[in-house]
């Protein structure tokens, strides 16, 4: 991992309207590897992504990433910068097939010349969805959407991506493929934050975690120290 902080989140508070759900967090996330967002239901991690992503206002504090101030970024600017989200949920176009959905992922500018390319390294990745091509989203398993949510991810070329929980509702021989995949893709070269609620593999595979309660930074450092801290392990990750 790299000393150089890709995005910088500084005392940042947002939330929906009025009901404010993040509360003057920060955090960094650097270059390379994998930077683990933890916390328990509602503890401000899905929040936290759908602002960093633009889709929700920054109503306190700053947001950089790349060094360049995003808070008041459109979302389309900050995916042409490579900040990718692939949202909790999975949220593919279910009556669009599988091709295109990937098309519509690389869509802005930088990526769109190398579509093709694009689209041929994600079904490498994913042999399946090569298989699949001109299925319906909406025909696939649950596993397989998750596969072609990250795909679509991929096919912006992101500099970092934010993956928010992407073994939520997986048979467990599934999930263990996407944790497989983001060993895959980290040692390509791309830079994560994940949000999961699998703390222990989450931490396998990490270099840095931060632990969010109530909207806040709880704890944080390199992920080994908080998976073997006994005071975090009992008092924020339930373990």
């Amino acid at each position: 991992m790299s000393n150089t902080a890709m995005l910088e989140v500084d005392r940042l508070v947002t939330g929906y309207g009025s009901t404010r759900v993040v509360h003057g967090l920060s955090l960094q996330v650097r270059e390379g590897g994998v930077t683990a967002l933890l916390g328990a239901n509602g503890a401000g991690k899905t929040t936290l992504m759908k602002t960093l992503c633009g889709l929700l206002p920054v109503q306190g504090g700053a947001l950089r990433f790349l060094g360049e101030d995003i808070g008041h970024a459109a979302a389309d600017r900050r995916v042409l910068a490579g900040l990718v989200l692939v949202p909790e949920g999975r949220m593919v176009f279910p009556s669009l097939t599988v091709h295109e959905n990937l098309r519509l992922g690389g869509v802005n500018v930088r990526a769109r010349p190398r579509w093709k390319h694009n689209v041929e390294r994600v079904f490498d990745i994913f042999p399946r969805l090569r298989e699949r091509s001109s299925q319906q989203a909406m025909t696939l398993s649950g596993g397989e959407q998750q596969m072609l949510a990250i795909g679509r991810g991929l096919m912006a070329e992101p500099r970092l991506m934010l993956l928010d929980e992407p073994t939520l509702g997986l048979a467990p021989v599934m999930a263990l493929e996407i944790f497989a995949l983001v060993r895959r893709l980290t040692a390509e070269g791309l830079t994560l934050l994940l949000a999961e609620q699998d703390v222990h593999r989450t931490l396998e595979v990490a270099t840095h975690a931060y632990v969010v309660e109530n909207g806040r930074v709880a704890a944080e450092g390199p992920a080994a120290e908080i998976a073997g801290d006994p005071r975090i392990r009992q008092a924020y990750l339930g373990l």
